[in-house]
């Protein structure tokens, strides 16, 4: 029998959870200041409206934080094209004509559905809470006016637990309602407190809901209802305790990614926290600058104590009248400004480099005055910094994303049933944005560069392109640029094609050689030109070769 939820263990998981977060909560309030200002409000109060760029005297930070986001958004997940492609585990059926049908239709209608929500909003606020915070979480469910809805939140709200694998499989996060909004969302289940200031009409007063999911210990698997689910949902007020609804999830429903992690934490961490040092001093190298710059341009002036009491004001176009031997002269500045500008675009440059702005710069082929390899190897160097991130990425993030988005889409009816031959056979998701193939470029680059080498050896011997299966090399490479699988034909279509081009070729060939054959005779036996006498042994060989003359 499934055990409903307690609203008081929910509460103490939670802060418990929460509990061990003090500094790391500072850490990220002390990044928000200098590259998400505009967050601040998720990690301490903040009257809206009120300035929050105190600690900016260069926005470079802000800048790299944007196009990290953007850069992430359309080379790795662009909604606008093509970026991911369902294909079978068991690569010896893919070429199967009702398997590839089913798959290329399936992703068809998967894109369809992702391209059509609010998916590409939420993954870029994913991707820039990534860059500065290291961690988000996004929820993925059943949407109202789509077949999907996505949303995503800052870590400052959430809490995470993993399993024994590493995978979050737990998360708490509580969220600001007001009075009118928990009405709206659960009816009449809210508790009194809510009702009171409901008819009260308090619309500024808002309540603490806590969002519980994990998984269940025990739950009827048989049973198709909300609370013997694999993982349990509870919506609670958690202040009174009050459980506002319990139901469950058939799979995980937040796909909770961390841009890099260190040993013993749950939590991500964030090419702004590596950027930080860099971002700190060249606030402070800017703001000095300013400050030497004005005393340039407006030096503190030397006087007598007696014009002291003088009203003169150093202004354009002013007279300014001195006795004489006492005139003011400003103070003799030393310095050159020339070594705080290097200084601050080398900090520029650190910070860029931290956020990987050069990479995504030359991935849109905006490097002027370089030819087409040495681009690639601009790319390739870039990318053995930046794989690691992007693997982890794609398991944490897309993997889980797309798996819910596959099972939601599929219970309400938005795909296609499975074909007999997929049965028990699995899925993976192949990933053909930008970033993904450049990753998986190695392997065709490896191989046009080796079958080049192959070339020039086999000018010599032959015998050495034995050693190539052309075809995984053409369908391989193919493949790994992001050609739809649609595009390519089946195995056994194209071996179908082959053995008829090779019987074409054959018949070609026997009836050359017969004609030849006739030819050679009618000159050998000139007569044979004539027809040859009834009965004769000519007339037998002329029948014998088809009746031809």
């Amino acid at each position: 029998m499934t055990v409903k939820a307690d609203a008081e263990d929910i509460v103490r998981k939670y802060d418990d959870l929460t509990g061990n977060r003090g500094t790391y909560l500072a850490h990220l309030r002390e990044i928000s200041s200098y590259m998400a200002p505009t967050q601040a409000s998720t990690l301490s109060p903040m009257v809206e409206g009120g300035k929050r760029t105190e600690y900016i005297y260069d926005g470079t930070q802000l800048r790299c934080v944007d196009n990290f986001a953007n850069g992430m958004y359309g080379n790795l997940t662009p909604v606008a094209t093509p970026w991911f492609a369902l294909a079978c585990r068991n690569k010896s059926i893919n070429d199967n004509a009702a398997v590839k049908t089913w798959l290329s239709d399936t992703t068809e209608r998967m894109r369809d559905a992702v391209n059509t929500s609010n998916a590409g909003m939420a993954l870029f606020e994913c991707y820039k809470y990534l860059a500065w915070a290291g961690s988000a979480a996004v929820y993925i469910t059943k949407g109202t006016r789509y077949a999907l809805n996505f949303k995503t939140f800052s870590p400052a709200v959430c809490v995470w637990e993993e399993d024994p694998d590493g995978i979050v499989d737990s998360l708490y996060r509580v969220e600001k309602f007001t009075a009118r909004k928990c009405i709206q969302a659960w009816g009449d289940r809210v508790s009194e407190e809510i009702k009171q200031a409901y008819i009260g009409n308090d619309n500024t007063k808002t309540f603490d809901i806590l969002h519980a999911v994990y998984p269940r210990d025990d739950y009827d698997w048989s049973k198709r209802d909300g609370i013997n689910m694999k993982y349990a949902s509870v919506y609670l007020v958690k202040e009174s305790r009050h459980v506002l609804s319990e139901g469950g999830y058939s799979e995980f429903p937040y796909a909770v990614p961390r841009w890099d992690k260190a040993d013993g934490e749950v939590t991500g961490r964030s090419p702004g926290m590596n950027a930080l040092p860099d971002v700190k001093q060249l606030q402070q190298v800017v703001y000095d600058t300013t400050v030497a710059h004005q005393m340039w341009l407006r030096p503190p002036v030397l006087a007598s104590k007696e014009s002291a009491l003088s009203s003169t004001r150093f202004q354009p176009g002013k007279i300014i009248y001195h006795r004489t031997g006492e005139r003011p002269e400003p103070w003799p500045i030393s310095g050159d400004l020339r070594v705080s500008l290097e200084e601050k675009n080398s900090l520029r440059d650190a910070i860029r480099q931290s956020f990987f702005n050069d990479l995504f710069i030359v991935l849109g082929d905006n490097v002027p005055g370089r030819t087409a390899y040495e681009v690639r190897q601009m790319v390739e160097e870039k990318m053995n910094i930046l794989g690691p991130f992007l693997g982890r990425l794609m398991v944490e993030l897309l993997d889980v994303m797309l798996s819910r988005v596959f099972w939601v889409l599929y219970r309400n009816g938005y795909i296609t049933p499975v074909p007999r031959e997929l049965v028990n056979q699995g899925l993976n998701m192949e990933y053909i944005g930008r970033l993904a193939l450049a990753m998986r470029r190695y392997e065709t680059a490896a191989a046009a560069d080796a079958l080049q080498m192959t070339q020039t050896i086999a000018q010599a011997d032959q015998s050495v392109l034995d050693n190539w299966n052309m075809d995984e090399v053409v369908t391989g490479t193919a493949q790994r640029a992001g050609v739809p699988v649609k595009y390519l034909r089946p195995a056994n279509e194209r071996d179908k094609m082959r053995q008829e081009r090779v019987a074409q070729m054959q018949a070609q060939q026997q009836a050359q050689q017969q004609d030849a054959t006739a030819q050679a005779l009618a000159e050998q036996v000139p007569n044979l030109s004539k027809a040859p006498e009834e009965g004769s042994p000519a007339e037998a060989l002329l029948k014998a070769m088809g009746g031809k003359q």
